[in-house]
């Protein structure tokens, strides 16, 4: 009998490493509080290896915001989540919040990035208000939908709830990291006694 080999998995490569490393400092301690120095030494590369891929911290932050706008735009499109009814939908969004909760209470991009919003470069600026335009766009479509199906209540039109409940959840990511998780479980479920008809 053969047993058949595991495909091999392949290392990320440096584009991605330095991407992944930047973004989680992103979500820990904010844009402006690292460096490349930081990157390259993190990684175990030299910072021109960094400017390589990214000739300026502008480069990289816009290519974080841009590289998330991708993962919203895959997220909302899969199948698991698009073919879903609105308060399946609504779900799969506080789990997305809840797995920042789980990687060591972080906040996230948005809730990140906004706090230095004013000192981001005009590109970046541009691609977080799209990232925050289309989800908001996209949770006062699936609002809109529940509440025309009766299985989501609220007052007021779908794009100010959208926007209030994606502030709330941000705002309950950076609740938690100064406390603990509780909050942000008490939050999210005062969303869902609001919302769910």
């Amino acid at each position: 009998m053969t047993t058949k080999a595991a495909a091999p998995t392949l290392a990320p490569d440096t584009r991605t490493r330095i991407l992944d490393l930047a973004e989680a400092l992103l979500l820990e301690r904010g844009f402006n509080a690292f460096s490349y120095q930081h990157l390259a030494k993190e990684l175990g590369v030299k910072p021109a290896a960094i400017h390589y891929h990214f000739p300026s911290k502008d480069d990289l932050g816009t290519a974080l915001v841009t590289r998330q706008l991708r993962r919203l735009r895959k997220w909302r499109d899969l199948p698991r989540v698009a073919d879903l009814p609105p308060v399946e939908q609504l779900e799969a969004l506080f789990a997305v919040y809840d797995n920042h909760l789980g990687h060591d209470r972080r906040v996230c991009l948005f809730g990140s990035l906004a706090a230095d919003f004013r000192t981001l470069p005009p590109l970046m600026q541009a691609e977080l208000r799209t990232f925050n335009r289309e989800l908001t766009e996209w949770l006062a479509q699936v609002l809109a939908v529940g509440r025309a199906t009766a299985s989501l209540r609220f007052v007021g039109s779908p794009a100010a709830k959208a926007a209030q409940v994606l502030t709330t959840l941000a705002g309950a990511l950076q609740v938690a990291r100064v406390h603990d998780e509780t909050p942000f479980q008490v939050i999210v479920g005062q969303l869902r006694l609001e919302l769910l008809a």
